[in-house]
């Protein structure tokens, strides 16, 4: 296990908590309702595509890529700070897309520090391990919010709990940071990395038609080859960064409004909230070694493909469910409900981060995590607006069913993603000789 992977981990603690803290705190709190929640939802992603694209280039360029890493954590735990002094609806969806911008870094950077430069049959293991040291962060995080609201509840109101809960968020972000400068690695970008585009001469005025020219050249020069590449190895990309669009997209609707759901129809208590998604994050820990496993042995498209059609199934039966019945499920049934919500998603993000790396080429595969990053997260922007208004207009079985239909698309698009990269890879023959060269 490497030693920066516990830095990872404290930091999910903090996010586990926050996932259901920050959704709450909107609906308890500060009176909001299922579609402020998505209007925060959607925010923070869209800050958080800003972020992935950014930082996704930065980690292909720059010359270490352990900084990046270092300031995500610390931003994380000042971004705690003021959502616990936060006041009002607005000011608690600032923090949050502070803290989505700066924590877009993790997603490539991260990645990368794993793999490394080493086996590249070691991937899947690599960053499945990865996956569950930060799942078992989440995991702790959820019990923490548990525990800590219903032990507070004895003794002052619900409103203070959350604050000092957010404070003590905090202080658990601080202690990632100090973990992260201790223990990340300085591994910067690979040697033989493309040089930036040449800089121009002279410095024309902004406003010229000249200098807009420049700045959409440059802008074009920096963007991944899946937008400008015509061959086998680009379109696979084109397909996959589509398809991970509808995937996320929707687990956006299935996931967004479902705090809330729990909350007001259910009538289920914030600290018993807590404990269904903490089933759901067990879920994640003990398939993701499973779904490193399989694909191996069976491709990441199938691993992809099995998450989708489980998740495919998770939405009907959730949508069938409210249409028919207003009460809750007995507790042991929604509790195993979440266990398979945790299965699926880990199935998911395992193969799909993947059937990235192995696609995307060597020198550019920081920019093509960050862009999957960027897609993932303007899945949920669209997910987390369409959720919360549908789930207020039509009820909360419309988001369900939305879901659906988008994973739908996605079981579609999937198939004409490579079943694994290697008919692209160079032959080692020549390769060497490119080395020797």
């Amino acid at each position: 296990m490497e030693g920066w992977f516990a830095s990872l981990g404290l930091a999910n603690v903090a996010l586990g908590t926050s996932s259901i803290l920050v959704p709450l705190t909107i609906a308890h709190l500060l009176g909001g309702s299922v579609a402020d929640v998505g209007l925060q939802s959607s925010a923070a992603s869209l800050m958080g595509v800003l972020g992935s694209v950014a930082w996704g280039h930065l980690a292909d360029t720059a010359p270490r890529r352990k900084p990046f890493l270092v300031l995500s954590v610390a931003v994380l735990g000042l971004a705690y700070v003021g959502m616990a002094l936060a006041r009002s609806f607005p000011i608690l969806v600032l923090w949050a897309m502070v803290q989505s911008f700066f924590w877009a870094a993790t997603g490539s950077v991260s990645v990368l520090l794993a793999i490394g430069r080493g086996d590249r049959g070691t991937w899947e293991r690599k960053i499945g391990r990865l996956n569950q040291v930060t799942a078992l962060g989440w995991l702790c995080g959820l019990a923490l919010g548990s525990a800590s609201l219903s032990t507070a509840a004895r003794f002052t109101t619900e409103a203070v709990a959350t604050r000092a809960l957010f404070f003590l968020l905090a202080g658990v972000g601080a202690g990632a940071a100090v973990l992260a400068v201790r223990f990340v690695p300085r591994q910067g970008a690979l040697p033989d990395a493309p040089p930036p585009p040449p800089a121009t001469t002279g410095r024309p005025d902004p406003s010229s038609p000249l200098a807009a020219r420049l700045l959409l050249r440059r802008l074009a020069r920096r963007l991944p080859t899946p937008f400008s590449g015509r061959d086998a190895r680009d379109r696979a990309l084109r397909r996959l960064l589509v398809q991970t669009f509808l995937t996320w997209a929707g687990v956006g609707f299935f996931a967004v409004p479902f705090p809330i759901l729990l909350a007001e129809r259910f009538a289920i208590p914030s600290a018993q909230v807590f404990l269904y998604y903490v089933l759901l994050d067990v879920g994640v820990i003990i398939a993701y070694p499973l779904a490193s496993r399989w694909s191996g042995r069976i491709g990441n498209r199938a691993v992809q493909t099995i998450g989708l059609l489980s998740r495919l199934a998770l939405c009907l039966v959730g949508a069938a469910f409210l249409l028919l019945s207003a009460s809750a499920p007995p507790w042991i049934l929604l509790g195993l409900y979440f266990l398979v919500i945790g299965i699926s998603y880990s199935f998911l993000q395992l193969s799909g981060v993947a059937l990235a790396s192995r696609l995307a080429r060597e020198e550019s595969r920081g920019r093509i995590l960050g862009l999957l990053n960027a897609v993932i997260g303007a899945g949920m922007i669209v997910a987390g607006v369409g959720s919360g208004y549908l789930a207020q207009g039509l009820g909360y079985a419309a988001p369900f069913a939305a879901a659906a239909s988008l994973v739908i698309l996605a079981l579609l698009v999937l198939r004409g993603v490579p079943r694994s990269a290697v008919p692209f890879e160079e032959p080692a023959e020549l390769k060497a000789e490119k080395e020797a060269a």
